[in-house]
C-alpha cells in the first residue's frame, strides 16, 4: 500500500474523478482517474503530492531479483532455440495484465497496449503529461508515436541463454522501433524521455553496451 497514492485517491474522489476504493494501490481505476486529473489539471505537476508520488513509484520499481514479487510468477518452457517461450500458467498469468489506450495528441488514433496492472498508472499518467506538453507546441512540432509495443514473452534479444525480457511481464514498452532501433540515435524527443523517466521508466538509450532507444522498462 502506497500512503502517498492513498492521499491522491482521496483528492481524486473529492474532485469528481472516481478512483474507487481508497486503498493506496495502483489499480486500473486509479490509473485512469489520475491520468484524467492530470489532463484537466486537477492535479498540478508541481504539487507536492505529484512530486512525492513519482518518487515513491521510482523507489517501488523492482530489480531483476524481485521482479516476480511485483509483477507475477511465471511458468514457461522454451520454444525452439531462438529465444521464444510458451507460458505454461497462461490463465493465471493473464490476470496480471490489463488493456489500456495511449494517446499523445487529440488527433492521434489511440494505441492499444497490454501492460502489467502494476505499471498501468505509470504509462497512462506519463502519456497524459506528454499530451499536455504537446498541446503547448505548434501542430507541426508535436510528437506523435506511430507504434508502441509492450507484451512479448521471450528471452532478452531473442537469445534463450539470456534472462527473460521485461516485456514478458508486460512491464516495458517499445516506441517506434523502426526509427529507434538498437544503437540508432533515435528520434524520440528528450522531453518525452524525461517525462517517461519521471514516471519511473528506465530508458534503454542510456545503456552503454547495448543502447536501445525505443525501450522503456519498469525494472531497475
Amino acid at each position: 500500500m502506497n500512503p502517498i497514492l492513498k492521499s491522491i485517491q482521496i483528492t481524486l474522489n473529492n474532485t469528481g474523478h472516481d478512483c474507487g476504493d481508497v486503498d493506496g494501490l495502483t489499480g486500473i481505476k486509479t490509473a485512469e482517474a489520475l491520468s484524467k486529473a492530470i489532463l484537466d489539471k486537477t492535479i498540478s505537476f508541481s504539487c507536492k503530492q505529484h512530486v512525492d508520488l513519482k518518487k515513491s513509484l521510482v523507489d517501488a520499481t523492482p530489480t531483476r531479483r524481485n521482479i516476480e514479487d511485483v509483477y507475477g510468477v511465471i511458468s514457461y518452457k522454451d520454444v525452439g532455440d531462438r529465444g521464444a517461450i510458451k507460458i505454461t500458467n497462461a490463465t493465471k498469468w493473464r490476470k496480471h495484465f490489463t488493456r489500456i489506450d495511449v494517446v499523445a495528441t487529440d488527433d492521434m488514433t489511440p494505441i492499444p497496449l497490454t501492460v502489467n496492472k502494476k505499471i498501468a498508472l505509470n504509462v497512462l499518467c506519463a502519456f497524459a503529461e506528454i499530451k499536455l506538453h504537446n498541446d503547448t507546441l505548434p501542430k507541426d512540432e508535436r510528437w506523435t508515436p506511430k507504434r508502441v509495443d509492450s507484451y512479448c514473452p521471450r528471452h532478452n534479444r531473442w537469445d534463450q541463454r539470456r534472462p527473460l525480457s521485461v516485456h514478458t511481464w508486460a512491464a516495458a514498452i517499445d516506441i517506434d522501433p523502426k526509427t529507434n532501433g538498437v544503437k540508432m540515435d533515435g528520434d524520440i524527443p528528450e522531453w518525452v524521455i524525461e517525462i517517461l523517466q519521471s514516471w519511473a521508466a528506465v530508458w534503454g538509450g542510456d545503456w552503454r553496451k547495448y543502447p536501445d532507444p525505443m525501450h522503456f522498462q519498469w525494472m531497475r
